[in-house]
């Protein structure tokens, strides 16, 4: 595998093994990315270029095949505050997990996939606005959530779910709707519940046992159920 080159310019040359076809397909996705809150979301009518497909309806079916790999990553206009008459939106993030996944189920053109997985990394890492809306939104939010993540570990002694004590440093911090999904829920204080080690370890483990589970607040909430586990972190001991 060659090394990177660098040019003058500071620019990287990529190669690709994408028709110029499918390049300007990629073009118009890149015209139709929303950023909100420093965060990129891909228009689902422009699916087809990165998915490779002749065109969108082939594109939605593929959506529709794969949707429990992707549903923790779209979204609607309403959720985004867009007057559009697209479909949704999807984050960057669950297309390099769903073009990963079409690599592994459909060898012969796992070469395209993954130089679909790169050109599109490329043109997020590259989008000015995105890049910028990052930067400033990162920083603060870094701040504030170490901020409140001190403050709920002071806070609380016992775990929020067992009641157990905590002991050593097994006092986790646990993210209810994970970053991927809500990433301006980071230094929310609703959205985090203090827990121990041994009962975020479980969690995980249960959510990742399973296709039809995903980290949410619906899902914390059975799980707590299932395990005789208090409610108050959720306002109720239901």
């Amino acid at each position: 595998m060659s090394k990177i080159q660098l040019n003058e310019n500071n620019e990287v040359a990529l190669r690709t093994s994408l028709s110029k076809h499918q390049i300007a397909k990629f073009n118009a996705m890149t015209d139709s990315l929303v950023i909100r809150n420093g965060v990129a979301y891909v228009s689902t009518n422009e699916l087809h270029g990165v998915l490779l497909t002749r065109g969108r309806d082939d594109a939605r079916e593929i959506v529709r095949q794969y949707r429990n790999i992707l549903r923790n990553f779209l979204f609607d206009a309403d959720d985004l505050d867009i007057d559009t008459q697209d479909e949704g939106y999807v984050l960057p993030t669950g297309l390099y997990v769903l073009l990963s996944q079409l690599a592994s189920d459909r060898p012969r053109r796992a070469l395209d996939y993954r130089a679909s997985i790169a050109l599109l990394a490329y043109i997020v890492a590259g989008h000015p606005q995105l890049a910028l809306a990052s930067l400033i939104q990162d920083r603060g939010l870094a701040s504030k959530e170490q901020a409140v993540v001190s403050r709920l570990k002071s806070r609380h002694s016992h775990c929020q779910l067992s009641g157990h004590n905590f002991t050593g440093t097994e006092k986790h911090v646990h993210h209810i709707e994970p970053r991927a999904t809500a990433p301006a829920l980071v230094a929310d204080e609703n959205n985090l519940v203090v827990m121990t080690g041994k009962v975020h370890d479980d969690y995980h483990a249960w959510v990742s046992s399973s296709k039809e589970l995903t980290v949410s607040r619906a899902s914390l909430r059975n799980f707590c159920r299932l395990n005789g586990y208090s409610l108050g972190w959720d306002g109720d001991n239901a």
